[in-house]
């Protein structure tokens, strides 16, 4: 109804607290887990940015391995 009277296609979560808004215990749940979720959300962006960070070390730290191992190698000849 919101989205709709806005033009928009979709019902965002204000929308919906504007609907609950005359019922208390049900604005609060809304709100509550509105909440939580974008805390799950945060959450899981900031796993998914240290996976790469973390990958990112390790490869670096085997091509750095690597090299010393290959000038030890140079300096033995």
């Amino acid at each position: 109804m919101f989205a709709r009277h806005a033009k928009r296609s979709t019902v965002t979560t204000e929308d919906v607290k504007l609907l609950a808004r005359r019922n208390n215990s049900l604005l609060k749940y809304i709100t509550e887990k509105n909440e939580e979720i974008a805390q799950l959300n945060l959450k899981g962006k900031a796993k998914k940015k240290r996976k790469p960070e973390d990958e990112s070390r390790s490869s670096r730290e085997s091509m750095a391995e690597e090299l010393d191992g290959a000038e030890e190698l140079q300096s033995e000849s």
